[in-house]
């Protein structure tokens, strides 16, 4: 039996189904043309680098990006010699954003666009030196190590945060720490300095680490109230991080001491918080001696404020409740050095 359909509908049926292949074709084409969103086979990748230093007149693969993954040796030799733009001139930095760094690459080795890897910019400086970030780090880590064991109990460096690579002009340069002022616990501001053979200083950057620093400090294991004693049945140690305090410790020795302030249990016992306890308090009423070449005098005075023996303070005569200084002799007797 014949069909009575003309030829026209067939082929119009034909071209229907090829639109349609076409339609279910288009997404994968447009994975391809995506380097985010392919789906690739090959086990390797070409991971382009935030820095790196050219020689020549003309940028090539192997100075700016590394394989990564499975890629034969061979092939990343061929592909390595791959030019891809001009070079900076001579000893001048370039930096290319991603958005200008992935449009280089689609007009030089479009081929290979959708098997590279961009970061999120490159720096290029045709010639001289790139010192990269591990090693900055562990140059930063050497300079610090003396003052590192100026530090009481357990050191160590953390956070880095420092520049993720340094250009130098050539060979002869150096990239030194400036020397601290003072080595303590905590955020540690840095300078370093890309120094010259004749030891001027070319550039300088900036960056800083945290230094932790634990040790034994004292702690309170009751409630102080101020004008406490202070011996060692109140206090215990325990082991913190010096870069949490907000000052000088107290050692826990001499003594006899007081507390200044109230301090509350577990609570760390600080430098200023502690004074040794006074010969004479305010308050109480002490002798007040005036010796003079060819007469003595005594008399009551009320002191008005605390001090230990040696200390000159302010007392108030009794008698004539006129106020007077003295120096504490005992802690009964305060001999007059000067009268208002």
């Amino acid at each position: 039996m014949f069909s009575t359909r003309s030829p026209f509908h067939f082929v119009s049926v034909f071209a229907l189904l090829c639109l349609c292949v076409a339609w279910a074709a288009a997404p994968a084409r447009a994975a391809v043309e995506g380097a985010e969103e392919i789906d690739l086979n090959e086990p390797w990748r070409i991971r382009f680098l935030e820095a790196a230093v050219v020689q020549g007149d003309t940028v090539r693969l192997g100075e700016v990006a590394v394989p990564i993954g499975n890629m034969p040796a061979e092939t990343w030799e061929e592909l390595a010699k791959r030019e891809l733009w001009p070079s900076p001139p001579e000893g001048k930095a370039m930096n290319m954003t991603r958005p200008k760094l992935q449009e280089a690459v689609m007009r030089s080795m479009k081929d290979l666009a959708p098997y590279t890897l961009f970061p999120g910019s490159l720096a290029l400086q045709r010639g001289g030196v790139l010192i990269g970030k591990e090693a900055i780090q562990h140059m930063v880590q050497s300079e610090l190590a003396p003052y590192l064991a100026s530090l009481p109990g357990e050191t160590a460096l953390t956070d880095f945060r420092l520049p993720q690579y340094v250009f130098m002009a050539h060979a002869g340069q150096q990239l030194v720490l400036e020397p601290l002022k003072k080595m303590t616990p905590g955020r540690l501001s840095l300078r370093l300095l890309v120094r010259e053979m004749d030891g001027s200083i070319k550039q300088k950057l900036t960056g800083s680490v945290f230094a932790d620093c634990w040790a034994e400090v004292p702690s309170s294991t009751v409630i102080l109230n101020r004008d406490d004693l202070l011996d060692h049945t109140k206090v215990t140690f325990k082991r913190i991080n010096l870069a949490t305090l907000r000052g000088e410790t107290w050692d826990g020795r001499g003594g006899p001491w007081r507390v200044t302030r109230p301090i509350g249990v577990d609570q760390v016992i600080y430098k200023t918080d502690v004074a040794p306890i006074p010969t004479v308090r305010k308050g109480s009423i002490v002798t007040l001696l005036y010796e003079g070449p060819t007469v003595r005098l005594t008399t009551q005075a009320e002191a008005l404020a605390d001090g230990s023996a040696g200390e000159t303070i302010a007392l108030r005569n009794v008698q004539s409740r006129r106020e007077v200084y003295g120096l504490i002799r005992d802690a009964t007797t305060v001999t007059i050095t000067a009268v208002p």
